[in-house]
């Protein structure tokens, strides 16, 4: 039989501060029926998820893709270290200048075996999305257009998770490059799977073109927790 007092109703002012590792009731609102956080809510609520980004939007400066979307060219990489775990949230990319740029093409990586980090870039520190910053990310993570990374792993360890359509043609004129599909919205939420990278291994942004005047703005997001929360070694 059920106890009486499993649930409890709370609702506005009257929802307390719960010290770690004390017991209470679970939340029930005024209809009786069970609040539930989802997953990536608590993610965010707990301090976990980090945030990063390439090209500045007030100052109206696009950072330029590399010269190909290649396994060893990126544009954004963090490299995940032993003993935690790396799970891709989101990513956006949007496309600012086109100009005389061919074959341009954008996807995001998974290397679920090693850090891919070479040479070239700018150091990043991963923004903690809660205030709080109750957590600093637990890696290295760098953003720009010469970004140099490692081979990747044997397929299927490297993971190409997301992509975003190729343009084989310039497109020359803003108006031209409005009906072409350049933006890249990847969304964990939206996916029935997603990668979950263990120890060792990195998340990787790639952008590029045939030349160096394709440039735009990006953003991408992602979970950090220790390894110990998923798997008992």
């Amino acid at each position: 039989m059920a106890r009486d007092d499993v649930y409890i109703a709370r609702y506005g002012a009257t929802i307390p501060a719960i010290s770690e590792g004390s017991a209470e009731r679970a939340r029930i609102n005024r209809r009786a029926e069970l609040v539930v956080v989802d997953l990536w809510t608590q993610f965010n609520l707990d301090g976990v998820v980090f945030h990063m980004q390439i090209g500045t939007r007030d100052a109206d400066a696009g950072v330029d893709s590399t010269t190909v979307p290649a396994d060893t060219l990126v544009w954004m990489l963090a490299d995940n270290n032993a003993g935690y775990v790396l799970i891709p949230a989101r990513a956006q990319l949007a496309v600012k200048n086109w100009t005389t740029a061919t074959l341009m093409g954008a996807f995001l990586e998974a290397d679920k075996e090693k850090k891919r980090y070479s040479s070239g870039g700018t150091a990043f520190t991963p923004e903690n999305l809660n205030g709080l910053d109750r957590a600093s990310f637990n890696g290295s993570a760098y953003v720009g257009t010469d970004i140099t990374a490692l081979a990747k792993s044997a397929v299927p360890d490297s993971v190409e998770f997301a992509h975003l359509m190729s343009q084989e043609d310039a497109q020359v004129t803003p108006d031209a490059a409005a009906t072409v599909p350049v933006n890249l919205i990847w969304d964990a939420k939206m996916c029935a799977a997603f990668p979950v990278l263990v120890d060792a291994a990195s998340l990787l942004y790639h952008f590029g073109a045939t030349t160096a005047d394709l440039n735009g703005y990006g953003l991408m997001q992602f979970v950090q927790i220790p390894k110990s929360e998923i798997a008992a070694t």
